[in-house]
């Protein structure tokens, strides 16, 4: 888990339950002097690709309430770098549609301002 040490949640927004999309958004604040940073990149620092894909993962489970595991990844795109020493605060908007079963199908984003960092697709379930 990233939460605590790599980011801190600024806010966490939960959708109307009147509203047919269950968008959820999260507020992060990234932590430039997490351990990971010192590796990736030392004097650049980059929040590497496989931490966004688990702060998504972190809000999927916030949303539903318990541990899940991508279990497919349709899109994944890097639009841009994350320097958290310049885009400390980044918004992630996720969306989450039951598939079949105990399937969620998620469409997320990380953003900060107008730049979009990432899109992504992809399926979760339950572990």
């Amino acid at each position: 888990m990233l939460s605590g040490s790599f980011y801190d949640i600024q806010s966490f927004t939960i959708p109307d339950p009147d509203n047919a999309l269950q968008e959820f958004v999260m507020i992060a604040a990234l932590n430039p002097a997490d351990p990971i940073f010192g590796g990736h990149f030392p004097g650049n620092p980059v929040v590497p690709g496989v931490c966004q894909v688990q702060m998504i993962r972190e809000v999927v489970e916030m949303a539903l309430g318990r541990p899940v595991r991508l279990v497919e990844s349709d899109n994944i795109k890097f639009l841009a770098i994350i320097n958290p020493e310049k885009a400390p605060l980044v918004e992630l908007k996720v969306i989450i549609k039951p598939a079949t079963n105990q399937l969620h199908s998620v469409t997320a984003s990380i953003i900060s301002g107008e730049t979009v960092f990432l899109k992504f697709k992809g399926i979760f379930e339950p572990e």
